[in-house]
């Protein structure tokens, strides 16, 4: 069986009758996924080589090198400007941040709101850290 989109392979879990039947015929569909390979998975999608990514999103090279091969944990400060670097989705940010186990962007807390729209407006770096500034938030670093 070929590898599906997420949202089939949900379709068919809701459908099941049986769970087992169900992991043994989606087996390939499944992934562990990391942080790390996750965020390879972007770079690799997005055609844009590591080292443009990662100073749009105002992070050293080694630093970037040592997200991607797993030996470094980020911070939830550093994956938000790793979204803003990219640029990515508000849900492909919170996947990261999930992924990294840090808390998700929250509508409701005001710093969390600007960097979600900074996100939908595809705002840069400078632009985002002017805005949290501007509104007394922690600049990201």
């Amino acid at each position: 069986m070929p590898k599906v989109n997420t949202e089939f392979l949900n379709e068919k879990l809701l459908e099941s009758t049986d769970i087992k039947n169900f992991l043994e015929n989606n087996t390939e569909n499944f992934r562990m996924d990391s942080f790390h390979h996750f965020l390879y998975d972007l770079i690799e999608k997005s055609g844009r080589k590591n080292s443009e990514i990662f100073s749009h999103a105002n992070l050293s090279e080694s630093y970037g090198y040592q997200l991607l091969n797993g030996t470094r944990q980020p911070s939830r400060d550093k994956i938000i400007q790793l979204a803003i670097g990219f640029p990515l989705t508000i849900n492909e940010t919170n996947i990261m941040l999930k992924l990294a186990e840090k808390s998700q962007l929250y509508v409701k807390n005001k710093r969390d709101a600007i960097i979600i729209f900074a996100l939908n407006k595809k705002l840069s770096m400078i632009e985002l850290n002017e805005l949290l500034f501007e509104e007394g938030c922690e600049i990201l670093e």
